[in-house]
């Protein structure tokens, strides 16, 4: 039988406050996966199309996963965004709908919003409660893993298409813009960086 130190508890997330992120989590893999659903129909490139296609059906099921442990942190099922300036990175993202956005789609994907749900995910991991919180670092330690081998292979696919100088431009400077929203949001949870630990112990006070 393990044995915890009560002294350790008390940097972990509350369970409200694990609920209210998750939410915000479902909220962007739902939005991705349906951006990326919508995405197949307009992207000329095969190899593109069908990574996507697989892409959408994993993303389901991180939505399924995260909605279903909602519940039991006594939370409705929800998918919500953390603040209005995270809707509106999303719908940045999402409105690169013409035929020949095929690049700006990936970067926004694989370079920016990708890379930052991983990088939220593991810190939450980092800093959930060994005792009541085993089923949320479960579902987070599989979104990391499956998000990473997105990632992978959405950069291999990236760079097939960064054929010139003039690609590589376009390309750094939509991620530019794209990380800007994102810092103006404050990420998926609408903190930045330095904030969300102030707010995670004031949540837990309450």
């Amino acid at each position: 039988m393990a044995f915890y130190d009560r002294r350790t508890m008390d940097g972990v997330y509350s369970v409200r406050q694990g609920a209210i992120y998750i939410s915000n989590y479902r909220y962007a893999e739902e939005r991705m996966m349906r951006m990326m659903a919508g995405w197949i129909a307009l992207t000329p490139q095969i190899e593109v199309k069908l990574e996507m296609a697989r892409q959408v059906y994993e993303d389901a099921l991180h939505t399924d996963a995260l909605g279903k442990r909602l519940p039991e942190l006594r939370a409705q099922i929800a998918s919500k965004p953390p603040n209005p300036e995270f809707v509106t990175f999303m719908n940045a993202i999402e409105d690169k709908e013409e035929w020949e956005d095929t690049i700006e789609r990936l970067v926004g994907i694989y370079r920016v919003l990708k890379p930052h749900l991983i990088s939220h995910y593991s810190a939450h991991v980092a800093a959930t409660n060994p005792v009541y919180e085993p089923p949320t670092t479960r579902i987070l330690q599989r979104l990391v893993e499956e998000e990473k081998l997105h990632v992978e292979r959405g950069l291999v696919l990236l760079s097939d298409l960064l054929d010139s100088r003039e690609k590589h431009h376009r390309a750094s400077e939509w991620e530019a813009h794209l990380e800007e929203l994102l810092a103006a949001a404050g990420g998926v949870t609408g903190f930045a960086e330095g904030e969300e630990e102030g707010q995670r112990r004031k949540v837990g006070r309450s």
